[in-house]
């Protein structure tokens, strides 16, 4: 469950850069959102978009699969509001669903740090909704979701909070054009560029001990949003948190055979 005050919600949000390099020395750059998320004790996992970290994924051509990962640095804020930079280590490991659809990727936190050592605010296991919590969101609910779209602060170099109500029925996976599309959510949101790889969280409903309440709990990863003739549609997907579990596991299954 979930307690924190707003404010943690925001802050939860590191801006990613990235940099891509193909054979012949062209690099391409871009900017996303991730968090991170403890999935043990002492061991931090970068949470993101599939497709923030790799520019061929699901591409219908193949301009771009030559292309590497050859940087990735993530900044953030701490209590003080002092400002900190992550840069990713080479050999850090990245772990993504079987299911290609579900475009999620968890990556190793090895990473060199700048400044003073230890990480601000981040999300431990039992921030992360489960399915069953999840069979206790519904159609229309509040979500929240902390990044850096375009809009955010470019002065002050902080992520914005948006908020939207759930679209589509969470207890079925959505498509936008009839084709699988994993284990997918869509909200009314505005979701933009730089929004990828932003943490999606449901608030508290209710009150204690009245029905149909819950706490408030990490529920996905945000993905990107529907377009149509005039450029946004208003409505916007992220992946759910059990895709996110399910990737856990999977990571939790080869360390056992390590």
């Amino acid at each position: 469950m979930f307690h924190e005050p707003p404010k943690q919600f925001l802050y939860s949000a590191y801006k990613l850069e990235v940099e891509f390099q193909d054979d012949c020395g062209t690099i391409k750059t871009g900017t996303a959102t991730a968090f991170i998320l403890e999935v043990a004790e002492s061991t931090p996992w970068i949470v993101t978009n599939r497709h923030v970290i790799d520019l061929n994924y699901k591409q219908d051509s193949a301009k771009y699969k030559n292309f590497k990962l050859v940087k990735l640095s993530m900044t953030g804020r701490r209590a003080d509001d002092s400002v900190y930079t992550l840069n990713l280590h080479p050999n850090a490991r990245v772990f993504t669903h079987d299911d290609e659809e579900n475009d999620v990727a968890l990556i190793e936190a090895r990473i060199y740090l700048y400044g003073n050592s230890g990480f601000h605010w981040h999300f431990g296991m039992e921030h992360l909704a489960t399915e069953e919590i999840l069979k206790s969101v519904e159609p229309f609910d509040l979500v929240c979701y902390a990044g850096f779209p375009q809009q955010h602060d470019k002065l002050g170099k902080r992520p914005i909070i948006r908020s939207g109500h759930i679209a589509s029925d969470p207890q079925y996976d959505y498509s936008w054009d009839g084709k699988p599309r994993g284990q997918c959510v869509a909200y009314e949101g505005f979701s933009s560029a730089g929004s990828s790889g932003s943490p999606v969280f449901a608030p508290p409903r209710g009150m204690q001990n009245i029905s149909n309440s819950r706490n408030g709990y990490l529920i996905g990863v945000n993905a990107g949003h529907i377009p149509d003739i005039q450029g946004h549609s208003g409505i916007s997907y992220f992946y759910k948190s059990t895709a996110i579990l399910e990737i856990i596991k999977k990571f939790a299954l080869m360390e056992s055979h390590v």
